[in-house]
């Protein structure tokens, strides 16, 4: 589970396609909440996130 996953040492984060792009903002952007529960890996020291042009887009927008 989540827990598990915190206790790595590295975390990588692979995404591709435009319809992952709000789910990386909520993910790695948006408030630490339940409802998403990646928002947690913005607490771990050491995560890599790769993706595409597409997926990664929201990332430098303005977002509500």
């Amino acid at each position: 589970g989540i827990g598990t996953i915190m206790k790595a040492r590295k975390i990588l984060v692979v995404v591709s396609g435009e319809d992952k792009a709000e789910a990386v903002w909520k993910a790695f952007r948006g408030p630490i909440v339940p409802e998403v529960p990646a928002s947690i890996l913005q607490l771990h020291p050491d995560v890599t996130l790769v993706g595409d042009v597409s997926a990664l887009s929201r990332l430098t927008e303005d977002h509500e």
